[in-house]
């Protein structure tokens, strides 16, 4: 019960990863909002485990999210972990990318993160506590064949926690980003990944313990990081 007492808002978990890490804290005692455009697919999470309060949300309107921000302080008090895990991926050469296809992917990957952390903001200063966890990839430090505006988005989101850590550790609020680490097995992964790369991949449960402990941190532990969750996991069990 790591994060007994603890209010935690968990993006994108109707699926995958998210969906792992809001069951996990759950089990760990936190009492969980998990969010996702997919309401009929995140509402199932209610029956899984502990806490977790499932709650439709789209992390690309401004008014919806500080909408649903808003009542969930109001409703659990507050809000101390942030985990901004939604995103989309898509393959294509520049030329085909299309101005939709462009606005779409950067206002899941990069403005969501950005409109749920600037709605948890006020509240996580005053009170001087919180852990803000920004999911991110190996596409947000190097450059892949045609994924030029998903390692946009990712490249975004690092600069956007390098910047929001140096803003928050007056606050005594950590912002970290992590990685999976290692291939895991999503509803993503499952057209990305080849035949080879699926045959080591993990189940996301596996990497959720990593969120467990990013959770725990403030500003005098973990901060400005960029997190291997794979990596993390093994020194945990080690330790």
């Amino acid at each position: 019960m790591k994060l007994a007492g603890k209010i935690a808002v968990v993006t994108g978990a109707a699926r995958g990863l998210g969906r792992a890490v809001a069951r996990l804290y759950a089990q760990e005692g936190a009492n969980v909002f998990a969010l996702d455009m997919l309401g009929e697919e995140v509402a199932t999470l209610a029956e899984e485990a502990g806490d977790i309060r499932p709650r439709r949300m789209d992390v690309t309107d401004a008014d919806d999210v500080a909408t649903t921000m808003a009542a969930i302080e109001a409703e659990a008090g507050r809000i101390d972990i942030l985990v901004n895990n939604a995103g989309i991926i898509f393959f294509k050469p520049v030329e085909e990318v299309s101005v939709a296809d462009w606005d779409r992917l950067m206002a899941v990957n990069l403005r969501g993160p950005f409109l749920c952390t600037r709605a948890v903001a006020t509240g996580m200063k005053a009170r001087r506590a919180g852990a803000i966890i920004n999911v991110s990839s190996n596409a947000g430090v190097v450059g892949g064949l045609d994924e030029t505006t998903y390692c946009a988005s990712k490249f975004g989101l690092e600069g956007l926690s390098r910047s929001l850590s140096q803003e928050f550790t007056p606050f005594n609020v950590s912002v970290n980003t992590i990685t999976p680490g290692h291939p895991m097995h999503t509803a993503m992964s499952e057209v990305t990944y080849s035949e080879e790369t699926r045959k080591i991949w993990k189940d996301p449960m596996e990497l959720a313990p990593a969120f467990v402990h990013l959770a725990l941190q403030d500003a005098s532990g973990i901060n400005d990081q960029r997190i291997r969750a794979w990596d993390m996991v093994q020194e945990l069990a080690r330790a």
